[in-house]
């Protein structure tokens, strides 16, 4: 990060837990101002409190745009330039076929994954480009660039926001602020509170891989901080999954034949529960 008289500032969304939190303490620790947004106004403060130093917790729901103008406006108040953006917030959505995914979970999905960081990048283009090196780092996810099954908006989405981290890298490219992606795997946090409670059983499996990574959301975040300072474009912490996108950009039919394989087979026996749901 730029050393000058003035506190290098950080805004984190998604920042009162989980990756976003993570981050925060890492800047923290720098001596970054940091500025956390979230909706849990109650976690937020308590997130922030715990930074200690300049952080502050601004409450947004960033799917909503008035609420989007009014927190740029606060930042405003709080500094003239801004160090870097984390669009960090993400929710998983429904888990389940493609066929079983409603309008409203696209929606829902891809309002706060791709649409909310969309808006909050443009709005806060003029705070990024008064500091004298700036960047950008969206948080993605590997299901962004290896799209599973029985997650295809929450993929869909992520796979978007790779493309607009790609066009932004090359329309910023001349102006000093420099692009980021973070393509995570899986790994503990609260990204299952979004999917819907009647889906206990998929979360249960989501929950099940989360245990198993093997980085925290402390490690993943010092390696996005770090490698972000560096001016990576592609993030990549999980080195399995990182030999995945290799493969996959060697040979799609080879990646699909392994990911098949560890796909598990449908049970001919169940029937789709009734959701109440009308098309």
């Amino acid at each position: 990060m730029p050393t000058s008289n003035a506190p290098s500032t950080v805004v984190i969304t998604g920042g009162a837990n989980g990756l976003g939190y993570a981050l925060a303490k890492v800047h923290a620790a720098q001596g970054d101002r940091v500025i956390l947004v979230d909706r849990d106004a109650q976690q937020g403060n308590a997130s922030a409190e715990s930074l200690g130093g300049e952080a502050q917790f601004i409450a947004c729901d960033l799917t909503d745009a008035q609420q989007c103008e009014a927190l740029v406006k606060r930042i405003r108040t709080i500094t003239p330039a801004v160090t870097r953006l984390y669009n960090n917030a993400g929710i998983a959505g429904s888990i389940g076929k493609l066929k079983h995914q409603t309008d409203a979970n696209w929606e829902a999905v891809f309002g706060i994954n791709l649409f909310a960081p969309v808006r909050l990048t443009r709005l806060l283009l003029p705070l990024l480009e008064a500091s004298p090196k700036a960047s950008i780092v969206n948080t993605a996810s590997m299901a962004g660039l290896l799209s599973a099954s029985h997650m295809a908006a929450y993929s869909a989405s992520k796979a978007a926001l790779v493309s607009v981290s790609e066009t932004l890298h090359k329309e910023l490219h001349h102006s000093g602020i420099g692009v980021s992606v973070a393509c995570p795997a899986f790994f503990k946090t609260n990204l299952t509170d979004s999917i819907p409670p009647q889906e206990g059983k998929a979360r249960a499996s989501v929950e099940k891989l989360m245990a198993r990574g093997k980085l925290s959301a402390d490690q993943v975040a010092r390696i996005i901080v770090r490698s972000a300072d560096r001016g990576q474009f592609l993030i990549l912490p999980h080195g399995r999954e990182r030999w995945f996108w290799y493969l996959k950009r060697l040979s799609y039919r080879a990646l699909h034949s392994l990911m098949m394989r560890q796909q598990p087979r449908p049970d001919k026996t169940a029937t789709r529960p009734d959701t109440g749901a009308s098309q």
